[in-house]
């Protein structure tokens, strides 16, 4: 610990603090993650620490070293500038529909190489999407990562996972209502939420409750059925509700005047149906990719300032244009509660 100089605090990860340090030994600036504990390793750090040092990517924050120091356990990580959210919040920040798309290959791809390894992340959010000092998108936080349990042909297999996972205005449906079954396809469903977001400036399923988000999702994508969830009765909570009748809207007005092939794509991600949602290796064939604008050339992406993640608070708004807004009666959507 005494090689690392503490500059700034950056924010706090989902299990611990992360700040700003310089490296005495070599002058690098790093990014330190300290996890407090009493008792012996958290299985979480372990996870965290395995799934890092499994990745090599270059939309993956690299973990350079780690330690252990007076009851906690520390995390050295490369430094980034800033964050996704930073970015899009920044009004003095021009990101135009190509800067947006080379943002979301960038994402995708390092969510091709976490899922090619058996790794799920588990909790997909602008929050843990950083940007380095050359505007290149990187994936961090992997304190709720898990590797797949698979079968010899390497296939994933039923097996049950914690359900507390995701932050809930990116969790997948089959986590809301309390599945314990579920495989990569919610981390495809976060990159949806994530997709829209970027393009809307704010969540596109905004609940402040896990009734309110059930209630959202639902008043967004219709009254699940045995056409659009057939093993929606296999959720341990989705038998506790009852639904009246209610028609999805349909994804072009939820995301209006947004690309039509990036519609498309968020369309596809967001499903209530995990076997059906695109993976990560289909969803970077979609033509969103390859039709005008292309996405940005990587050495010609906006470069962040300086700290830009301590200067810059992003704001949420509720700006969905199109959709109407007074939500006092979704949960007339739920009869019954938990």
């Amino acid at each position: 610990m005494e090689d690392y100089k503490i500059l700034d605090r950056i924010g706090e990860g989902t299990h611990g603090q992360v700040v700003q340090a310089l490296q005495r030994s070599s002058g690098k600036m790093v990014a330190l993650k300290c996890v407090r504990s009493v008792e012996r390793t958290p299985k979480h750090v372990l996870r965290e620490i395995e799934s890092l040092k499994a990745l090599h990517s270059d939309y993956i924050i690299k973990i350079l070293e780690h330690f252990c120091h007076s009851f906690s356990f520390y995390l050295v990580l490369e430094y980034m500038v800033s964050g996704l959210s930073e970015m899009l919040h920044d009004e003095t920040i021009n990101l135009n529909d190509s800067h947006l798309k080379s943002y979301a290959r960038m994402l995708i791809r390092g969510i091709q190489h976490i899922h090619s390894l058996n790794i799920m992340h588990r909790d997909l959010k602008p929050a843990n999407l950083l940007i380095s000092s050359k505007g290149v998108l990187k994936i961090a936080d992997f304190s709720l990562s898990r590797l797949l349990w698979t079968d010899v042909d390497n296939d994933s297999v039923d097996c049950c996972y914690t359900r507390q996972v995701a932050t809930r205005r990116y969790r997948a449906p089959e986590l809301l209502f309390g599945s314990i079954y579920y495989n990569r396809s919610i981390d495809m469903w976060s990159v949806g939420c994530i997709l829209a977001e970027m393009y809307t400036r704010t969540s596109l399923f905004l609940g402040d409750s896990d009734m309110e988000q059930i209630a959202i999702v639902v008043h967004y994508l219709g009254t699940p059925t045995d056409k659009n969830w057939p093993k929606r009765k296999e959720m341990p909570d989705y038998n506790k509700l009852q639904f009246i009748d209610c028609n999805s809207i349909p994804m072009d007005s939820l995301l209006p005047d947004v690309d039509k092939q990036l519609v498309d794509l968020v369309a596809k991600l967001i499903l209530y149906d995990a076997d059906k949602r695109l993976n990560a290796e289909e969803a970077l064939l979609h033509s969103y990719f390859f039709n005008e604008p292309l996405p940005c050339l990587e050495h010609r992406m906006p470069i962040p300032p300086q700290n830009h993640r301590q200067k810059i608070i992003p704001k949420q708004t509720r700006v969905i244009d199109n959709i109407e807004q007074n939500f006092s009666d979704l949960y007339k959507i739920i009869q019954e509660s938990f």
